[in-house]
């Protein structure tokens, strides 16, 4: 494995140079993912006369695909080469982002074309996304696994930080369209990456059959309770907790009104607190108690969301995403961490992509009910509700969740000699 040397140690996975060009490319991508996110909210919101359940539909848009075609996804990327399938869905995405681009500037933009394009791109994703997480543990070893996956949560939480602040400031300024165009320029920093890299380990080549293929990772998730009940409060957090993202827009809009600039910030508090996670749980190298340390970021993660939702002012809601920020990225950076070391290589993409769903496609899920509940009741009432439903299923997981340590994500034998 090719490695580079002139590191810090606190960072171990970016010794290797596969990991270092990966994690750089997604870095820069990852910002123009956040601008164009942004972009497209305020967008479809002013489109629709300021209706907050069409940012419902654009949650839908991207969360039927991220729900339904990962695990089909997760079998093509256990089937062929994981850099070709990610050069393939990275341009994908580039195009998708320039046609939004020049709809922009054409003046001949429509809600329906937003829904269509987000629709489009969350296909991209199902795949691309089973394909990332794969490939991580064959950049790095074992040991640097928890380092790796913490810094690849920061090249997301770090763009959102970067990526909503510019956005709002360039909404005002140059308009959607030019974020749309960033964000196609943004993917050629992974591509080039992906060009770049050098060395990689060959897999073997297993043959296996159409149903295997696509419910392997079902059988194994089913025969592995700790992965299964890691994936189901995964599922649920998404659905009850994460999904207040969606409604940023009505906070900043109504309920504070900062305009664009003050959305922006929302999501940049947000993108704050889960960089200074995701950095936290970088430098975490001797960290036991995964469960204990789970149960402790829940509760902190809804408790917070419940102070974010009843807080008077603006600065102090901005204040409060900070830390709700960084609870939820040490929540789904330490079942991620578990689930890939407890699943096989052979099934990585398989199983992973059931985490991509609960990770990418039911936060969007959830963000229908969450905004047909602040259609009705107001956003602020839609997310306290919410984190109390999460609150009671992280209270139900805490006597299971309790006892597991680090020595606990070692591949089950029993589960492994089944496959």
């Amino acid at each position: 494995m090719s490695t580079i040397s002139a590191r810090p140690v606190r960072y171990p996975a970016l010794r290797h140079r596969n990991f270092t060009l990966i994690w750089s490319g997604l870095l820069v991508s990852n910002m123009g993912t956040w601008m164009q996110n942004v972009a497209q909210s305020w967008l479809i919101y002013k489109l629709t006369g300021n209706n907050p359940l069409y940012l419902g539909w654009l949650g839908l848009s991207f969360a039927l695909p991220m729900v339904l075609a990962p695990p089909l996804g997760g079998a093509v990327v256990d089937r062929v080469d994981r850099i070709r399938l990610l050069f393939i869905t990275q341009t994908g995405a580039l195009l998708l982002a320039l046609l939004l681009a020049l709809l922009s500037w054409a003046g001949a933009v429509q809600p329906i074309y937003i829904l269509i394009t987000t629709f489009l791109g969350a296909l991209l994703l199902a795949f691309d996304n089973p394909a990332r997480q794969a490939l991580i543990p064959e950049l790095v070893p074992r040991a640097d696994l928890l380092n790796a996956l913490s810094l690849n949560s920061a090249t997301y939480t770090g763009a959102a930080l970067v990526g909503p602040a510019l956005a709002g400031v360039l909404l005002d300024v140059v308009g959607p369209g030019w974020l749309f165009m960033l964000n196609a320029i943004s993917y050629l920093a992974v591509i080039g990456a992906l060009l770049a890299m050098r060395d990689l380990p060959q897999r073997p080549r297993r043959s296996t059959s159409l149903r295997d293929a696509l419910l392997g990772g079902f059988a194994y998730t089913l025969r592995d309770r700790v992965v299964l009940l890691l994936l189901v409060l995964s599922a649920l957090a998404a659905l009850f907790g994460r999904s207040y993202q969606q409604l940023l827009p009505v906070f900043a809009d109504d309920v504070w009104r900062v305009g664009a600039g003050g959305y922006g910030a929302l999501l940049a508090a947000g993108g704050a607190g889960a960089l200074i996670g995701a950095f936290a749980m970088a430098s975490a190298q001797r960290l036991q108690a995964y469960g204990r340390a789970m149960i402790v970021s829940g509760l902190i993660f809804c408790a917070l969301l419940v102070a974010f939702a009843a807080s008077p002012s603006f600065w102090l809601g901005a204040a409060l995403l900070v830390v709700v920020g960084v609870s939820s990225t040490v929540f789904t950076t330490l079942i991620a961490t578990v689930i890939q070391l407890r699943v096989p290589g052979e099934l990585r993409g398989r199983v992973m992509s059931l985490y991509a769903i609960t990770l990418i496609g039911l936060p969007s899920l959830g963000a229908l009910g969450v905004a047909g509940v602040a259609h009705r009741l107001g956003a602020p009432l839609a997310i306290v509700a919410g984190a109390l439903a999460l609150l009671l299923v992280v209270l139900a997981a805490i006597p299971r969740l309790a006892g597991l340590r680090a020595g606990g994500a070692e591949p089950p034998g029993a589960a492994a000699s089944q496959l």
